[in-house]
């Protein structure tokens, strides 16, 4: 399924967690593993912090090395998120693999992270492994597929879909109907079309031979998914998402950035590309 796993890390705790996650993956899915560091261009002394980013993806490789997997060390000068996209363009990654901080409301969405700039702009589906991520590291047993059943949550069913099958893990398709603030006839409606969504890409999975299961939740759309994937045995949540103007991400934002930096589980976010 995925075959070139980029995996970006920095040193620190947070992106030593997502490695453990993405060498996993990767070693499940027996994909060849790129560990990237970026070296800041700021002021000091960039030989030596050079060598430090070597030293960390030289460390993600021994990792993945005694993993099984095949690997390499990739170090870059730049800005982290700009690098971290060209990389996986020129390595022909098809996953990418980052650690994200657990920050939440106005101090997120003004000055975002590498993490949830990678998320918005990357071609490609991008796993996001907060601090607080469970993962036992031997097997994905359940995988969760939160949609809202429009366009843009096409590649993100298909990559759910495709990542059950190779791993044989029970899907959970998860469909949240906000209650609070609309008409009976529009909650209604969201009713309908949360049935039909479901319905369709469970029976998407049973053709594949998969177990799934359909949820319909009640509530804002961001607060039922982690809310689900807190009480459900989930090892791996899968989420669409967009690529907006400056503004809406300031303003506005989606549900996938809302929840990535909270979510108990490793994320992957997938967005639909305009032909």
């Amino acid at each position: 399924m995925y075959d070139d796993v980029l995996i970006a890390t920095d040193g620190s705790g947070v992106a030593a967690n997502a490695a453990t996650v993405g060498i996993s993956l990767a070693r499940t899915l027996e994909a060849t593993v790129h560990a990237l560091s970026v070296v800041e261009e700021k002021r000091g002394d960039i030989a030596a912090r050079r060598e430090r980013r070597q030293s960390d993806a030289d460390s993600v490789v021994a990792d993945a090395i005694d993993a099984g997997c095949d690997a390499e060390p990739i170090v870059r000068n730049g800005r982290p998120a700009t690098e971290i996209l060209s990389c996986a363009d020129d390595v022909g990654a098809d996953l990418v693999v980052v650690g994200t901080h657990g920050r939440t409301g106005l101090q997120q969405a003004l000055l975002g992270s590498v993490a949830l700039e990678v998320i918005r702009e990357a071609h490609q589906p991008v796993l996001s492994v907060s601090p607080d991520a469970s993962w036992d590291g031997e097997r994905v047993d359940d995988v969760c597929l939160a949609t809202d059943g429009w366009t843009g949550s096409a590649a993100a069913t298909e990559n759910a879909l495709s990542l059950a099958d190779a791993v044989d893990a029970r899907l959970h398709v998860l469909y949240a109907v906000d209650m609070s603030s609309n008409t009976a006839e529009i909650q209604e409606a969201f009713e309908e079309h949360g049935e039909k969504t479901t319905t369709e890409i469970a029976d998407r999975a049973d053709e594949r031979g998969l177990e799934a299961t359909r949820t319909i939740a009640h509530g804002a759309a961001g607060e039922s998914i982690l809310e689900y994937t807190d009480r459900n045995a989930v090892d791996v949540l899968v989420m669409g998402t967009e690529s907006k103007s400056t503004l809406e991400r300031l303003v506005v934002g989606s549900v996938s950035q809302r929840v990535v930096p909270d979510a108990s589980v490793p994320v992957l976010t997938v967005r639909t590309l305009e032909s």
